[in-house]
């Protein structure tokens, strides 16, 4: 496992950049399955150098604007794109998803998601809702295998280990539904992570607009 660097698009992560992104978010209250399944694979995790997502954070990303940083987007597109995606996923209900095993990947913790189907189907409305505001070179992020990142590694390790201290975690799969999704500005902040050399990044955000599913 290697340490995670932000990136935004395909290219490194500007220092000090805020960028525009859509996510899906868990309907995650205290006591459901998928908020037992995180603390207890946090548990796990103690002891290892990853920085692991909390519950506030924990989110599917959708898509990013990468033609331009969050700043350099107007009000009137911001209103305009929050119009768009109310009328993309007008009518697309809930999504009721399991989330789990953790995998060890390159650069931290995901958590699989299933089933795939309309999850991509959401990302797809997405998409087509900043190409319509934004144009259709304004998102260079890759589609690929929707999931939830667990955890971001500070620092390059083994991973065996670690594969072996999460797979441990039962149950290892959770329900859980997605309600709504957000529009939000994204920044990374360096912090301490034991054993590791070097500060990880801690992904943070403010929220520009919720979009309810049901509606």
């Amino acid at each position: 496992m290697k340490a995670f660097h932000p990136t935004f698009g395909r290219q490194p992560w500007p220092d000090g950049l805020r960028a525009l992104q859509v996510y899906a978010l868990p309907d995650l209250a205290a006591g459901s399955a998928l908020h037992a399944l995180l603390a207890d694979l946090r548990k796990a995790l103690v002891g290892y150098p990853v920085l692991a997502v909390p519950d506030d954070r924990t989110h599917i990303t959708l898509d990013m604007v990468t033609s331009a940083p969050a700043d350099a987007i107007t009000g009137t597109e911001r209103r305009d794109l929050a119009a768009e995606l109310r009328a993309g996923v007008a009518g697309f209900g809930a999504i009721t998803l399991q989330a789990g095993s953790p995998i060890a990947y390159r650069t931290g913790v995901r958590l699989d998601l299933h089933p795939d189907g309309e999850p991509a189907a959401l990302q797809h409305r997405v998409r087509s809702a900043l190409h319509r505001v934004l144009g259709p070179d304004s998102t260079e992020y890759p589609l690929g295998i929707l999931h939830a990142t667990a955890a971001y590694a500070a620092a390059d390790i083994d991973t065996d280990g670690l594969a072996q201290a999460i797979h441990r975690v039962r149950p290892g799969h959770a329900p859980f539904t997605v309600s709504r999704i957000i529009v939000n500005e994204v920044y990374w902040q360096r912090v301490p992570v034991a054993g590791a050399d070097l500060p990880g990044w801690q992904i943070c955000w403010d929220t520009a607009a919720t979009i309810p599913l049901d509606a």
